[in-house]
């Protein structure tokens, strides 16, 4: 189910306080914009709620969207790390734009470009690069699991390359996030795929109880995939052409190519950190994210 997102001139008729109002993107159930106060630049965001046929399964599904970005904004306050996105000054507020249910709220903007942008101008990255952007994810990685969170969507859409060196890139869009810690919020679980894009989805996220044994390492496999479709310019498994089920065969069954196939100018400790990562089990890939990320510090 779609959305019309509203424009400008409806967020400013709620929302006065803003004196610039420019649209960025839309994606999913979210809109995003560029919004300016007295020269504070924020990304205003809303966030559709969808309404369906049975009035029982909207009131389930409403739920499960108030919450979703209710965890999202507790992730975002514990948050410390300077690869993650900060909360802007707009806490969470139900607004009404014609006929349609939003929740909406803002975070710093983020100056810079998402990785899918770079990917496609198709700039094959140093490995320095490589290093930085893998550091980046991996320290994201290790604030969330501190708090007992996944991601569960780390994909070059949701990080942006500030190119600072206290922040070099940082991941953004917590809507998904799962929390080992807190109250399961997926609506009629077992009926419904993994939420996610699928590209970059761990293996064991495609078995039926995966809630009940993911860790940080689904994670690391996400990270491991877009790292590598931004040294590569390509996808480790999936292609274009493929349909959906193609592309979940590809990853639950085959083994991807070593990165070195695609880029033999990396070194052999870069190229094996991702193909370890990439490994099919999760047992299989890193276990100490201390060791992994001090191992990546000392060769940058």
């Amino acid at each position: 189910m779609g959305f019309n997102r509203p424009t400008e001139e409806q967020v400013r008729q709620i929302f006065t306080q803003f004196d610039e109002i420019k649209f960025l993107k839309k994606g999913g159930f979210k809109a995003v914009y560029k919004v300016s106060t007295k020269g504070n630049i924020e990304a205003f965001k809303i966030v559709f709620i969808p309404v369906y046929g049975q009035a029982e399964i909207s009131s389930e599904v409403r739920k499960e969207s108030f919450a979703r970005v209710k965890r999202e904004i507790k992730i975002l306050n514990n948050c410390k790390s300077p690869e993650i996105v900060k909360l802007g000054t707009i806490q969470p507020t139900n607004v009404i734009f014609g006929e349609q249910e939003f929740i909406a709220y803002t975070e710093e903007y983020l100056d810079g470009h998402n990785l899918r942008e770079l990917i496609k101008k198709k700039i094959m990255p140093s490995e320095h690069e490589v290093r930085l952007l893998l550091l980046s994810l991996l320290k994201a990685i290790r604030e969330f699991w501190s708090l007992g969170v996944i991601h569960r969507d780390i994909k070059p859409e949701n990080i942006i390359k500030l190119g600072l060196p206290e922040r070099n890139y940082v991941l953004i869009d917590l809507g998904i996030a799962f929390s080992i810690i807190d109250t399961p919020l997926t609506f009629d679980a077992q009926h419904r795929m993994p939420p996610g894009t699928f590209r970059y989805l761990a293996p064991e996220m495609l078995q039926p109880n995966f809630r009940e044994s993911i860790d940080f390492r689904s994670d690391l496999y996400a990270a491991a995939v877009t790292v590598y479709e931004y040294a590569a310019g390509r996808h480790p498994l999936a292609k274009n052409e493929d349909d959906l089920i193609t592309t979940l065969s590809r990853i639950i069954k085959e083994p991807p190519k070593s990165l070195k196939e695609f880029r033999d100018d990396l070194s052999v400790s870069i190229v094996q950190i991702i193909d370890q990562m990439l490994k099919k089990i999760p047992a299989l890939r890193p276990s100490n994210l201390n060791m992994l990320i001090k191992n990546i510090e000392d060769k940058i």
